[in-house]
Formats: C-alpha cells, sequence, structure tokens
C-alpha cells in the first residue's frame, strides 16, 4: 500500500493529500471499508457531495485530484476540448457485468399509454440534470423525433432514495406519471412488474466514471485500478463493479449527447 505522498496541484502548490471529488448519489462508500482504509493509506481525501453544479465548477477549474462523476458530466468537459482527466475506469451493470445500461420507460400499469409519444405535458420524474438514466435518455429520444425535453415533458425532480427505487415508487404513487430508470434498478424489486409497464427503452445509457487528472502519479492511479477492479460492491448498490475505462465503449452515448441541444 502507498505512503502518503505530498504533490503539485494544478497551480502549482503543495498538496497534503490528493483530493477526491466524488457525487454521493453514484454509491461509492469512501467512509466504508475497504476504501476508509485504501484511501488514506495513499494519501487519498475523498469529498462526496450531492452539489453537482459545484461539483463541475471544481471540475472545470480542475481543482480535484480524482472524480467519481456521472458519465454525462465527463461528457461535458470533453465537450469543451478540457482533457486535462482522463477515464480510469467505468462502474458497471451488476446484472451483466458491462459498462452499458439499459432504461426503461415506465408508467403505472393502470395507464393507458403506451410509448414516448402519448406522454404529451405528462409530469416525469428524472433524478437530476447529470443522470444519465433517467434525465438524458428521454431528451435523446425526443430528440430523434424532433422534439425537447422540456417543452414536451414536464420534468419533475425526484428524490431516487440509495437504490433508486423512490423513481418507480414515484410513478405508483402518482407524483409523476412517468420515469426511465435503471433495469437493473426495475429488476431488483420483483413487485415493479406488477405495479408498472414498460413503454420504452433506450439502450445506450452509459455508468458514472472514475477520472484522475494530467499528471497524478503512476503508482497511485494504479494502486487505485487494482482496489476498484477488485471491489464488490453489496448486490443492493445501484451499480456493479469496475471495469477498464476506454473512450470506445462511452463512443456512442456521448455522440448521442453531442447530437442535443447545447443548452441541456
Amino acid at each position: 500500500m502507498p505512503t502518503q505522498i505530498k504533490l503539485q496541484n494544478s497551480s502549482g502548490t503543495i498538496n497534503d493529500s490528493i483530493s477526491f471529488v466524488l457525487d454521493g448519489n453514484l454509491g461509492l462508500p469512501t467512509d466504508q471499508k475497504p476504501w476508509s482504509e485504501i484511501l488514506p493509506a495513499a494519501g487519498i481525501t475523498s469529498k462526496p457531495s450531492s452539489d453537482l453544479v459545484q461539483i463541475d465548477r471544481e471540475f472545470a477549474s480542475h481543482k480535484p485530484d480524482i472524480g467519481y462523476i456521472p458519465s454525462a458530466d465527463f461528457h461535458r468537459l470533453i465537450s469543451k476540448g478540457d482533457r486535462y482527466y482522463h477515464g480510469l475506469a467505468v462502474a458497471t451493470s451488476k446484472f451483466t457485468g458491462e459498462p452499458t445500461l439499459r432504461s426503461l420507460l415506465i408508467v403505472r400499469k393502470d395507464d393507458p399509454a403506451n410509448r414516448l409519444e402519448d406522454l404529451s405535458r405528462a409530469k416525469y420524474g428524472y433524478i437530476n440534470r447529470s443522470c444519465s438514466s433517467s434525465y438524458f435518455p428521454p431528451a435523446i429520444l425526443l430528440n430523434k423525433t424532433g422534439k425537447k425535453l422540456e417543452e414536451f415533458l414536464q420534468i419533475q425532480q425526484v428524490e431516487p432514495g440509495p437504490t433508486w427505487q423512490g423513481m418507480v415508487d414515484a410513478v405508483v404513487s402518482k407524483q409523476v406519471r412517468a420515469t426511465m430508470v435503471l433495469e437493473d434498478v426495475w429488476k431488483s424489486t420483483p413487485k415493479n412488474a406488477d405495479d408498472t409497464k414498460i413503454i420504452g427503452e433506450y439502450t445506450g445509457g452509459k455508468p458514472p466514471v472514475l477520472v484522475v487528472r494530467e499528471g497524478l502519479e503512476e503508482s497511485i492511479c494504479e494502486m487505485l485500478l487494482d482496489a476498484l477492479l477488485a471491489w464488490v460492491p453489496k448486490w443492493e448498490a445501484v451499480y456493479g463493479g469496475f471495469k477498464p475505462f476506454y473512450y470506445a465503449d462511452m463512443h456512442p452515448f456521448f455522440h448521442a449527447l453531442d447530437e442535443l441541444p447545447p443548452d441541456m
């Protein structure tokens, strides 16, 4: 295990630790073993947050050394020509073990809608504006037909809960009429098949990615990648384990995001 080291940050000053900023909704429990032992031993200080706007600002300013962020947020950096960060690992589906995710468009079982086009001006639940399972999939599907997400649907932010079952519950309770949710989440609770029906899907979504800054010491990157590949999350977690990051895996989703209106 690496000993604590001191590294220069992007401004040239000395850090006593390596900063690791992560989206707390993504389920990497840095306050629990093995991460609560691995990260401090390597001189890494983790900072989970649910403030995605602030997270985006920090990465745009090149402040963190390491990040675990939604794939769409990583795309925002790349699309602006910012190559300061590169992918190290990507999460996977806990059912397939692959870094490709299927999002299901669901409504209540008794809802008359049978396709996305039947939901004009319906209340639609999403997690946040970085979500590659609930926010971007309907936007991508609608964009293919010349429609804009926030003109076609009345989007409403929903609290997903730790396992994201809250997205399905919001539909069943009529808080919203529809949502798109990861197939893995929907399948994890068998009763969802009794309470809801699937009326559409998007198969090109990508899980969150763990990124590292340019110039981060190679031994740290190797240690972190080895730990990520060895980690087995609890079955209740939204995502499965990690695989090494390859840009080719992300390209179809990134291309779909490039096709969306620039204000998204």
